[in-house]
């Protein structure tokens, strides 16, 4: 599969058209936010007619002043203009061209007149168009969009992630970043879908050895067979969350983003499981699955192992697994004689492992690390949940014991609840170290069932 959307992710020039110099206009956010992210500061070139200089840069009247051909230009201007300025992109060999204002096809007929004029003119001089009506993209090497960002707030990671709203450009990143530790390789905010869509950007990230995770929020395919197919193939998982698959949220679509919406939500939830793809139904679960995927191993079968503090937590967990058809297999004698030796003589261990009797003999944290390593060390067991309580009795508890478990390549998932001063300092400790942690059981093992699809997948997946 051959894409070539470099002019967008590794450009080596830069021209923002509606530059400004007032810190509230987003034409100086986007011109802020390349100047620190670029690494060739020698080739921004602002553009606005009415100054000469911003952030300490000289500014062009016009793209024709500048006097090197660019590669991407970003355009944050009324709509009506930039039909104009697409011969003046051609004149200066312009590959591609990201369009951040608003104004086409999402506000009505005329919007969308030059929406189609402006796609007549890319086809015509062979220009890539990102937009519009979107925010741009947050890459480990660029930023272009106009929410604020620094380099102390990005993090880089292996995550790609694609979506038709602002949101994504903005509180959803600064929640990957800030809350659940997950880096990211692209995130791309592609509002009309005037030319690159969805289609392009999984080739991209399909072709691209630093994604190790797709990611999608969609109001509507455009070419939902290629789509689908494309996907079949893919050997990283795919997580896609779709908007407007009811009545009220389709008419919320085409003010939003004026997508093509989707058929009937049973026959396209049946098209991406059979194409390896995972649909979740909100932005928290979406935050959950993206969380795990880019964290933890895929496991080999659906036979879990639950550690827990408590009875009632293993009675849950293995409720709630059945219901997944997740496995909680009886331990092997092997596995049994070992585990033995951490429990005291009337207590035999089974699975769910309910733990406080070898917490008594040795304290939380002794007795975890060995229970936990004889688990996943274990033939028969693929998966591992554990559950903790954030109380005083529990205080030897070490949040790094599970960074420990990962030489052991088994996913490992984390559920707490208690105190809650203690469970954020668990937590953060737990997903700073590559772990991943929840404060529901159901999401605990709906999130193994995902893994579950996605081994299947591969298993049967289209080369």
């Amino acid at each position: 599969m051959k894409n070539n959307l470099s002019m967008f992710f590794t450009p080596k020039s830069i021209a923002v058209v509606g530059a400004s110099r007032n810190p509230s206009k987003a034409g100086h956010g986007i011109l802020k936010n390349i100047l620190w992210s670029f690494e060739h500061k020698d080739k921004i070139f602002p553009v606005n007619p009415s100054v000469t200089e911003i952030l300490g840069l000289h500014v062009y009247s016009s793209l024709l002043e500048i006097p090197i051909n660019i590669d991407l230009v970003i355009l944050f201007v009324p709509p009506k203009i930039i039909p104009g300025l697409m011969s003046q992109c051609d004149e200066k060999k312009v590959k591609g061209v990201i369009i951040e204002s608003a104004g086409f096809a999402e506000v009505g007929e005329e919007g969308e007149k030059v929406q189609n004029e402006i796609l007549k003119l890319a086809k015509k001089f062979k220009i890539r168009i990102w937009g519009a009506n979107c925010i741009g993209t947050v890459t480990d090497t660029l930023v272009t969009t106009f929410e604020p960002f620094d380099e102390n707030i990005r993090v880089k990671g292996h995550l790609s992630i694609v979506g038709q709203s602002g949101y994504f450009g903005g509180a959803m990143l600064l929640q990957f970043f800030s809350e659940r530790m997950v880096g990211i390789r692209k995130a791309c905010s592609i509002g009309n879908k005037i030319d690159v869509d969805e289609c392009d950007l999984l080739i991209d990230f399909l072709n691209d050895e630093k994604t190790n995770v797709a990611a999608f929020y969609l109001e509507g395919f455009k070419n939902p067979r290629k789509f689908l197919q494309i996907a079949r193939k893919s050997t990283i998982p795919i997580i896609c969350l779709l908007g407007g698959l009811s009545p009220v949220g389709k008419k919320a679509v085409l003010s939003h983003t004026s997508s093509t919406v989707h058929g009937s939500p049973e026959l396209l939830a049946n098209l991406l499981s059979q194409s390896g793809i995972i649909q979740v139904e909100e932005f928290g679960e979406l935050f959950n699955v993206v969380e795990a995927f880019t964290k933890l191993p895929v496991p080999q079968s659906n036979k879990l192992a639950i550690v827990t503090i408590t009875g009632a937590g293993g009675v849950i967990g293995a409720d709630i697994a059945s219901k997944y058809n997740i496995e909680l297999p009886d331990l092997s004698k092997k596995a049994t004689e070992k585990l033995q030796q951490v429990f005291p003589s009337w207590m035999p261990p089974k699975n769910p492992v309910d733990s406080w009797p070898a917490f008594e003999l040795h304290g939380v944290d002794k007795a975890l690390r060995k229970i936990l390593s004889i688990l996943l060390q274990s033939e028969e067991i693929d998966m591992v949940i554990l559950m903790i309580a954030c109380m005083s009795v529990a205080k030897t508890f070490d949040p790094m014991i599970v960074k420990s478990m990962n030489k052991y390549a088994k996913p490992l998932i984390t559920y707490i609840d208690g105190d809650k001063k203690i469970k954020d300092n668990w937590t953060k400790t737990i997903r700073s170290n590559n772990g991943v942690v929840f404060y529901n059981i159901r999401t605990c093992i709906r999130i193994l069932h995902f893994f579950n699809q996605f081994k299947k997948h591969l298993d049967r997946r289209v080369i």
